[in-house]
């Protein structure tokens, strides 16, 4: 994943015992699966997921068929992205979003390509939105502790405690869903990992999450907050 954001490695220079060369890319990743893959909240927050539609027995084609298609569309594709990136290099600069979602550059690179891509202005953000409410909403369904956190705190304003006592209370109003260790993690330190990883889900959907030291033994408390 590294790579989605820039990553580098550095090796000696081709026949050379002295001289370093770095290598830089960064480059988009492509997952491809029938389960949904971003279960994880940090994943899901930086994917665009898309169900791809079921293709009807009558409706499929032979390899061989679909690679001459690609041959002859590929100039129209290639000139169609040129475009879109010569519209998107002249214009990012000027372009000023209403909302900066966690990929803002992206979303600003996008935004400005929408002329030459045919689309409405603000037609991305607007799609792009949906797409991480549908984003949020299968991290969600998959992480029991982002799960709980949100039904729990649906009848109070605040909550504050260690993250054993979290867990304890969380056992507590919820035995079945916490019984397996596999999905609900009854360690502290593991607890406290799944709730940091999930802390910009919950705040977009209503919950803060705080950590601070009180008390003279300075104990590290969670605190939990209505939005």
């Amino acid at each position: 994943m590294s790579a989605c954001y820039g990553d580098g490695f550095a090796t000696r220079k081709l026949h050379s015992d002295a001289d370093e060369v770095l290598f830089k890319a960064t480059r988009p990743l492509i997952l491809n699966g029938i389960p949904d893959l971003a279960e994880r909240a940090d994943l899901a927050d930086r994917a665009i997921i898309l169900t791809l539609p079921t293709i009807p027995e009558t409706a499929r084609s032979f390899e061989s068929d679909f690679w001459e298609r690609f041959e002859k569309a590929r100039p129209r594709i290639l000139a169609g992205l040129l475009d879109a990136s010569a519209h998107a290099l002249a214009y990012s600069a000027t372009v000023r979003l209403s909302e900066r979602p966690r990929l803002a550059d992206f979303a600003r690179w996008v935004t400005a390509a929408e002329p030459a891509l045919g689309w409405s202005e603000g037609a991305f953000l607007t799609a792009y939105q949906a797409n991480r409410r549908e984003s949020e909403a299968i991290a969600i369904d998959n992480n029991m502790v982002a799960a709980l956190v949100l039904i729990f705190m649906q009848q109070d304003a605040e909550w504050r405690g260690t993250a054993s006592e979290l867990i304890i209370a969380l056992r507590k109003r919820f035995p079945v869903e916490t019984d397996s260790a596999e999905t609900f993690p009854r360690k502290p330190n593991h607890f406290g990992s799944e709730l940091r990883r999930v802390m910009p889900l919950l705040r977009r959907q209503g919950v803060g999450v705080d950590y601070l030291r009180e008390g003279k033994s300075r104990q590290r408390l969670i605190v939990l907050k209505a939005l």
